[in-house]
């Protein structure tokens, strides 16, 4: 699996798929890896070829996610300010073929194109919560995120998103004084 450089924090951990003639076993997650993910709220989402999910960014939670049935391209851009990777952008492949877990702590921008129909497994170390759902809009040149498609089919919300500096103006409005 070949690793990009990170943002601080964010951590890539290989998945190891056992299969025989019944199918396929992966441990999705254990507590021994040592991650820092303490998930409270677990999530399945299924997208269709072509779909691009985000960018988005949370205050208050860390995710942890994989892809085990179909491919993702997860861009990432660290907006932390401060931090020593702020501004590193990064495109992971995950999927059944690269089977792999990503943590993405908070203040890490985040995107998903899914290559073909995909199930993504994702896990918040925070309940849900929409006042800490922030986005941008994911085609902003400015975010640096190298989209492996110009054209992807989005929800309005996704579509509509504020540029990235109107959100990174927003981030620092919501930064502890």
């Amino acid at each position: 699996m070949t690793v990009a450089t990170l943002p601080a924090g964010t951590m890539l951990q290989p998945l190891e798929a056992h299969a025989d003639e019944r199918g396929v076993f992966t441990e999705l997650y254990r507590r021994e890896w040592g991650l820092g993910a303490e998930p409270v709220q677990w999530n399945a989402v299924w997208s269709e070829a072509g779909v691009l999910r985000g960018v988005h960014v949370h205050l208050r939670h860390d995710d942890y996610l994989t892809v085990p049935v179909g491919r993702a391209s997860v861009g990432l851009r660290d907006l932390r300010h401060g931090s020593p990777s702020e501004g590193l952008t990064a495109v992971v492949e995950l999927g059944r073929e690269q089977p792999g877990a990503l943590v993405i702590p908070r203040g890490v921008a985040h995107g998903f194109y899914f290559h073909e129909p995909s199930l993504h497994v994702y896990a918040v170390s925070e309940y849900w919560d929409a006042a800490d759902e922030l986005a941008c809009n994911w085609a902003d040149p400015e975010l640096g995120i190298d989209w492996p498609s110009a054209t992807a089919v989005v929800s309005d919300r996704d579509r509509d998103a504020q540029p990235l500096q109107a959100l990174l103006a927003e981030l620092e409005l919501s930064q502890p004084i």
